[in-house]
């Protein structure tokens, strides 16, 4: 379950959503080709702007925060989420001992393991033991997977090139002799982007035009199995969320 927040032109509006609601309105915000970013959170951000009549460019958002945030991801928790997602079979059963544990393929989680990934909501079993990954693990992982950052500009120093020693010899606050530098490099922890502004506004920019690509991907490649579970599960309008006016209002006609 999620907490859905809509910014659009009447102001915000907000409300629950369920895993199935999220899900679809991802998918469809990705058709319409509009910025989506995973959030630390195991939620996610989708922006978009449109010009009205007037010529003007408005924003619009919409926001979907987990109720339960899926909190630190230590490299063990990543590495049981990535054995889950990855292999096959993956079921919730007993071992040995009658504790029960999840296990994917050959590999068992622990019960210790077992029982905190679902107390955080990270996994979920259908009523037959097989298990995925919730929306919020997968979009807790993808953030984790692409934290970006940009680097302080190095501000006035002084030229390194002898053919800059003249240059701002007259400029006050005693900085005679020293040039300006405003570019900003921005990187991600995958290891796959690496990009420079001229200034740091600037190469936050293209480090959330890296997040944009990454999300687009992520909702791209999700599993048609993956997708069949989610919305095979209880609908929006058994969580209580059967009147989506609002929503419609605030996106449809966009």
């Amino acid at each position: 379950m999620f907490r859905e927040s809509i910014a659009h032109a009447g102001g915000t509006t907000e409300g629950t959503a369920s895993e199935s609601h999220a899900l679809l309105t991802l998918r469809r915000a990705a058709r319409r080709g509009y910025a989506i970013e995973a959030t630390r959170d195991g939620g996610a951000l989708i922006t978009w702007t449109r010009r009205e009549i007037r010529g003007g460019i408005v924003h619009r958002s919409i926001t979907f925060i987990p109720q339960m945030p899926v909190g630190t991801l230590t490299e063990a928790v990543i590495r049981d989420l990535t054995d889950i997602s990855e292999l096959r079979p993956v079921e919730y059963t007993e071992n040995d001992y009658g504790r029960r544990i999840i296990l994917a393929g050959l590999t068992e989680i622990s019960p210790m393991a077992t029982a905190a990934l679902r107390a955080r909501k990270l996994v979920t079993a259908d009523e037959r033991g097989k298990v995925r990954l919730t929306l919020t693990a997968r979009l807790g992982l993808l953030a984790a997977a692409h934290r970006t950052t940009t680097t302080e500009p190095d501000g006035w120093t002084r030229a390194s090139d002898s053919r800059l020693v003249t240059v701002g010899l007259n400029r006050p606050g005693r900085r005679a002799g020293m040039v300006r530098q405003s570019a900003s490099a921005a990187s991600c922890s995958c290891g796959q982007f690496r990009a420079f502004g001229g200034d740091r506004a600037e190469a936050r920019t293209l480090a959330r035009g890296h997040q944009h690509d990454v999300g687009a991907a992520f909702v791209a490649g999700l599993s048609v199995g993956f997708t069949d579970a989610v919305t095979a599960e209880p609908t929006a309008r058994e969580v209580g969320l059967e009147d989506r006016r609002y929503w419609a209002d605030a996106y449809d006609r966009e």
